[in-house]
């Protein structure tokens, strides 16, 4: 006597094959949610004299070969000399004049938020994931 199980393994298929798109989507749209809340948590955080360093915080995501991720810059210059107020609020003034607002004005909010944002992506890819058959 013989016994034969035919499975339908089409859905399935269709799901691993659409699989590699969803998970760059997902991760597209999870990097610039974190993108845009770090910006925002920055400037919030940023000292503000005359608001050019607010301005000048950039945010982007980046995908290539090697990885994925946000980027954040503030490079503010005033003065004829171009001194970068940024720079120096961020990494050199450690503990010398008192300015209002947070020094690591970029650092503080990655720190505070890494957890929140990690659980963005991943539900963002596991949405993603179930959208195209998972």
């Amino acid at each position: 006597m013989s016994t034969e199980f035919n499975f339908d393994l089409s859905q399935l298929d269709r799901a691993l094959r659409r699989s590699p798109e969803a998970v760059g989507t997902a991760l597209l749209n999870g990097l610039t949610d974190v993108k845009n809340d770090w910006k925002a948590e920055s400037v919030d955080a940023a000292p503000l004299d005359t608001s050019n360093l607010r301005r000048q915080i950039k945010a982007e995501v980046f995908a290539e070969n090697d990885g994925s991720g946000v980027e954040i810059s503030a490079n503010a210059t005033r003065g004829a000399r171009r001194f970068n107020y940024a720079y120096y609020i961020h990494e050199e003034n450690a503990g010398g004049k008192n300015v209002n607002g947070e020094k690591k004005f970029l650092d503080k909010p990655a720190q505070q938020n890494q957890q929140k944002w990690m659980e963005w992506i991943e539900d963002e890819i596991e949405s993603e994931l179930r959208r195209v058959g998972w």
